[in-house]
């Protein structure tokens, strides 16, 4: 069974909300009132989604709230060799990106599958985010895709809080509110493993 196969059609929920609760839920315990605050989903929505999670063996009841499974542990082990947890970065300058609020992630070794950084923009765009930024690791520098231009202060700011190592991406998603820009980093960075990392090695079987 892989990640797509999670999805009801019939709620409106995605992958990234999926990865989303994953995550949460690996950090600690939680009920369904909290993670309708932390995902920004409807209680109907939520409930769709924990019940296809459980029905998958990833997420199991307890008197504390939803845990992960062992099945569930080892898929977020998985996802997060390749993909972080998004992190807040604050804002920055226009220049570099275009909300208020933004969230970076890294994907590792994944400029291969970079072309202008516009198709990254689009995925978020598409969830009604302001937008998304793409980065990539030539060389050991952090440049824009197809461009050689030094962006110091803020690759200072994400070497911080990443291991960046050449070929790696960063995903910078942006919007006027904090949920929808963390959610625009996810949408952005799973579209570049929609081919490959989620059909293939994001299996949870």
């Amino acid at each position: 069974m892989m990640l797509k196969n999670l999805i009801d059609v019939r709620a409106s929920y995605s992958i990234a909300h999926i990865v989303k609760v994953l995550f949460l839920l690996s950090e600690n315990p939680m009920g369904r009132n909290q993670l309708i605050k932390e995902i920004g989903l409807g209680e109907a929505t939520i409930k769709t989604l924990i019940k296809r999670l459980k029905k998958n063996d990833l997420v199991k009841k307890t008197t504390k709230g939803s845990i992960l499974t062992k099945k569930g542990t080892l898929l977020v082990g998985k996802i997060l060799k390749n993909i972080s947890r998004p992190v807040e970065i604050g804002i920055l300058t226009k220049e570099y990106t275009v909300g208020k609020y933004n969230f970076a992630l890294l994907i590792k070794n994944a400029s291969n599958k970079i072309k202008s950084g516009i198709e990254q923009r689009d995925e978020a765009i598409k969830i009604g985010a302001d937008g998304a930024t793409t980065l990539v690791c030539k060389n050991d520098k952090l440049v824009f895709p197809g461009c050689n231009k030094k962006i110091v202060v803020l690759e200072r700011v994400l070497r911080k809080i990443f291991k960046i190592e050449n070929e790696d991406v960063i995903i910078i998603g942006s919007d006027s509110t904090k949920k929808k820009a963390e959610e625009a980093s996810l949408v952005a960075a799973l579209s570049l493993w929609q081919k490959k990392a989620i059909n293939k090695e994001y299996q949870t079987d």
